[in-house]
C-alpha cells in the first residue's frame, strides 16, 4: 500500500524530523480514510445483519411452569410460550412491524431452538397465533390485509351486509384463509421442520367498513370502497402435523 511504502522509505532514510514523521502519518491517515469512504459508497450489504446475529433466549418460570422462547432484533420482539399444562400448544406473541418475510429468519431460529431442545416438541400440534391484528402494537397487519382483500374478491362474501352469503362466518374465514393461503410464510417456516400447517379454528371474526381500516389506502388500489364491509381480524388456531 502507498502509506506503508511511505513509512518504509522514512525508516530506511532514518529521517529524524518529527514534522516529517507526522506529515507521513497524516498522509497515510488521509489515504486510509479516503479508501474507507470510497468502499462505503459501494453499499456492500453487511454480513452481520441484525437477523443473523440475533439469539434466542429461553426462560423458564417455575411458578406457572412456563417456558418462553424470545428473540429480539431491532424493534422486533417475537415470543413462543409453552405451558406444561398444555404441552401440545405453542402460543405465538410478537411486537414487530416488519413484513412476515423479514420476520421469517427470526422465526426459523425460534423453531430450530424449540424443535431441537424442547421436550414438548414431539407432542406439539397447535399453534395459537392470537389475533390476526395483534394486540401488542406496533405490529405487522399483513394477515389482516390479506384476509380483507381475499374476502372482497370472494363471490361468497357480501360486502354490503358484511357477512358470508350462506355459511357460518367462522367457517367461511377459515376455509377462505386456507384456500387462498394467506399465511405462506408460516407454511414455509414449518415445511423446513418437516411439518404441515393448516388454519384449523377461527373465532371472534371482526368486520368493519374498509374506510375505517388502517390499510384502506392499499385496499382502495384493488377497487374496494370505503363503505364495503370486510373481515379483518379473528382469533386463529393452526394445526401442526408431521409430514
Amino acid at each position: 500500500m502507498a502509506c506503508i511504502d511511505s513509512m518504509d522509505a522514512i525508516a530506511k532514510n532514518k529521517l529524524k524530523n518529527p514534522f516529517c514523521l507526522a506529515l507521513a502519518a497524516g498522509f497515510c491517515w488521509v489515504a486510509f480514510s479516503t479508501s474507507q469512504i470510497e468502499f462505503a459508497s459501494l453499499k456492500i450489504p453487511s454480513q452481520c445483519s441484525a437477523e443473523e446475529t440475533a439469539k434466542v433466549v429461553v426462560e423458564f418460570s417455575a411458578p406457572d411452569k412456563t417456558t418462553t422462547y424470545r428473540i429480539v432484533s431491532g424493534d422486533c420482539t417475537i415470543e413462543w410460550i409453552v405451558r406444561d399444562s398444555e404441552r401440545h400448544v405453542v402460543k405465538h406473541r410478537s411486537q414487530c412491524m416488519a413484513p412476515l418475510k423479514r420476520q421469517l429468519p427470526l422465526l426459523i431460529k425460534m423453531g430450530t431452538e424449540f424443535f431441537s431442545k424442547d421436550v414438548n416438541a414431539q407432542t406439539f400440534r397447535t399453534l395459537f397465533w392470537g389475533g390476526l391484528e395483534p394486540e401488542t402494537k406496533p405490529a405487522s397487519l399483513e394477515l389482516s390485509l390479506r384476509l380483507a382483500l381475499t374476502a372482497f374478491q370472494s363471490p361468497g362474501w357480501d360486502v354490503k351486509r358484511g357477512k358470508p352469503r350462506k355459511e357460518d362466518i367462522n367457517r367461511f374465514v377459515r376455509d377462505l384463509a386456507n384456500k387462498k393461503m394467506i399465511y405462506p410464510e408460516l407454511k414455509e417456516l414449518f415445511e423446513g421442520f418437516g411439518r404441515n400447517i393448516t388454519l384449523r379454528t377461527v373465532e371472534k371474526v371482526r368486520v368493519q367498513k374498509a374506510g375505517q381500516l388502517r390499510f384502506f389506502d392499499q385496499l382502495q388500489q384493488h377497487g374496494i370502497k370505503a363503505g364495503d364491509r370486510l373481515p379483518f381480524d379473528c382469533m386463529a388456531w393452526f394445526a401442526i402435523s408431521k409430514k
